[in-house]
């Protein structure tokens, strides 16, 4: 059965936390690791509005760190899909982070996460098309099919 396409913004996720001394390194630096997993997360949560299958985390690219996230910092994470290929999709996430004391938040970090969904067997299962609406949304959907040939033939 054909699924619905659904806009890009239908599914987008923001999601908050805090940086805590236990989530950093001894300088007081955000892991790597920690932020890898808000990454995850909220690309999770973009997926499982956009399909109620359940979803596997294929691939991480593109992971770029700008700034450090210090202890207190505030991070807002956005996701949205930027586009689907039949049973997989990949979602674009971004962090900013808002020091302590500091109205102005500051890039701290993106990546492109690619997850596949699955049917209750555990096979890979065809989802719902995305519709690019705005110009930015189209840029996205377009450069999303540029990544996957190249993930395809490195």
């Amino acid at each position: 059965m054909e699924k619905a396409p659904k806009t890009i913004k239908e599914s987008a996720s923001v999601t908050h936390d805090i940086v805590h001394p236990g989530d950093t390194n001894s300088y007081g630096i955000a892991f790597g690791g920690y932020l890898m997993g808000l990454l995850d997360k909220a690309a999770c949560i973009a997926v499982r509005r956009h399909c109620t299958n359940r979803v596997a985390t294929v691939a991480i690219d593109g992971v770029r760190f700008f700034n450090p996230a210090k202890v207190g910092y505030i991070l807002d994470i956005k996701a949205s899909i930027n586009r689907v290929f039949n049973s997989s999709m990949e979602v674009g996430v971004k962090v900013t982070g808002t020091p302590l004391e500091k109205t102005e938040s500051i890039d701290i970090c993106k990546a492109y996460i690619t997850f596949v969904a699955l049917d209750k067997e555990g096979k890979p299962s065809p989802i719902a098309p995305v519709i690019p609406e705005t110009d930015d949304e189209k840029r996205r959907f377009e450069e999303a099919l540029v990544r996957r040939e190249t993930r395809k033939h490195p």
